[in-house]
This record gives C-alpha cells, structure tokens and sequence, in this order.
C-alpha cells in the first residue's frame, strides 16, 4: 500500500512537472512569434513611410524600387514584389 501512494504521489508530481514546463515552453514559442511578428509590422510600417517620403519628392515607381532593394539587401524582383504588397491602393495614406 505504501508503495501505492507513493508511486501516485510521483506521478501526480510528474503530471504537474509536465504541465508547467508544457505551459512555459508555449509562453516562450508566443513570445517569440509575436516579437517576429512585431518586428515584421513595423519594418513593413517603415517601408511605407519611406515609400510615401519618396513618392512625395517625385521618384518614380522603378527608382523607389532601387531604393527598397538597396535598403533590404535583395535583388530587383524581390523588391518590386515587396513594393507591391506594401504599396497597395487600399494602403495608400490611410493609416
């Protein structure tokens, strides 16, 4: 009997072990998802704001496209690509 209780106290330990590194291990996962996320909001909120700066001063589409591909370290086409989904009409001055 005494070995009984023991063993059920044991596990009833190791369940509670389990659950609490189970709920750290998931507070670690959504704290870096929505750092990434943050971190990707706000560089896309910048590009904007760049964007709209040089649409301001008159660049032209493909001259601001150099711009983001310089500034991002990427080819031509990635940063066309990246122009279009951040620049969207719907986009546009309405933030």
């Amino acid at each position: 009997m005494n070995l009984q209780m023991r063993l059920k106290d044991e596990w009833r330990l190791g369940l509670s072990e389990g659950r609490a590194k189970g709920r750290a291990e998931g507070y670690a996962e959504g704290r870096a998802e929505g750092r990434a996320e943050g971190r990707a909001e706000g560089r896309d909120e910048t590009m904007l704001s760049v964007i709209h700066t040089l649409q301001m001063q008159g660049q032209t589409q493909k001259q601001i496209v150099e711009t983001l591909a310089l500034m991002q370290k990427s080819s031509l086409a990635a940063a066309q690509r990246y122009y279009e989904q951040v620049a969207q009409p719907d986009n546009c001055g309405e933030e």
